[in-house]
């Protein structure tokens, strides 16, 4: 049952490192300071399953520590707003539309990272962001709408004070 203090953070804990760990997991991209990675899924199963706190949490964090490990610091703190939000706002759609959170948390990353790109390597370099954004996050929305229902099946009992 998750409704102590301690398990929550825990809980938050060991999906940021989730996230980070998938983020990890990337191909960057040649010519740019970009990348693509797998941390998406991650973040839209667990904003999916467990609303926005738990999305915008593991998403910022877990995000702007795989940029860290990654070698990319100067987008960390970006990092941390874009993919926090993206949580956030599929987490809060989510509960009642899945496929709409999912188109919108992909616009708050796209647009983000699109005008971050922009700003930071000039105009030419966000075209190539954005393509590589809209990859990422086609495939972390496919790869949510597979696992949230298996997942869910499984953990339900276990959020709601049940065994499963």
């Amino acid at each position: 049952m998750i409704n102590s203090p301690a398990r929550k953070i825990a809980l938050g804990a060991l999906l940021s490192a989730t996230v980070t760990i998938s983020t990890i997991l990337s191909i960057p991209v040649p010519g740019f300071r970009l990348y693509f990675n797998f941390g998406e899924g991650v973040i839209y199963t667990t904003a999916l399953l467990l609303g926005p706190g738990y999305g915008a949490i593991s998403g910022g964090l877990g995000a702007a520590m795989g940029d860290l490990i990654l070698g990319y610091p100067l987008w960390a703190p970006f990092t941390l707003i874009i993919k926090g939000l993206e949580g956030f706002v599929v987490g809060r759609i989510g509960r009642t539309r899945t496929r709409l959170a999912l188109l919108s948390g992909a616009l708050v990353m796209i647009t983000g990272y699109s005008s971050m790109a922009g700003i930071l390597y000039g105009w030419k370099a966000a075209p190539v962001e954005m393509v590589t954004d809209l990859v990422q996050t086609g495939i972390g929305a496919l790869f949510a709408l597979l696992f949230v229902p298996l997942i869910d099946k499984r953990i339900s009992g276990l959020i709601r004070g049940r065994k499963a």
